[in-house]
């Protein structure tokens, strides 16, 4: 597990009050947690929190960004890269 997705899971254990993220892992399904659509908001705006070099538009959030807790870090990590880049 890499840092992003340990902050994901970090994110998801804090939003849905869970007391042990211990069963979560990259190709956790957020669906299967019961994360919707409005939660997967307030999702990326925890994990937003945690990345301060993360600055993504809300428009720019699709479905596919959050099917697992890795698909999210993936996005995470390319919003940070390019960012860097411009």
């Amino acid at each position: 597990m890499n840092e992003l997705e340990a902050i994901v899971i970090k994110a998801i254990a804090e939003l849905l009050e869970l007391p042990n993220h211990n069963g979560l892992a990259p190709d956790t399904q957020l669906q299967d947690l019961g994360i919707d659509s409005g939660l997967m908001l307030e999702l990326f705006l925890l994990v937003e929190e945690s990345v301060p070099t993360l600055d993504v538009d809300p428009a720019q959030l699709l479905p596919e960004h959050f099917t697992s807790v890795a698909s999210l870090a993936d996005f995470v990590g390319r919003s940070i890269h390019a960012q860097a880049v411009v």
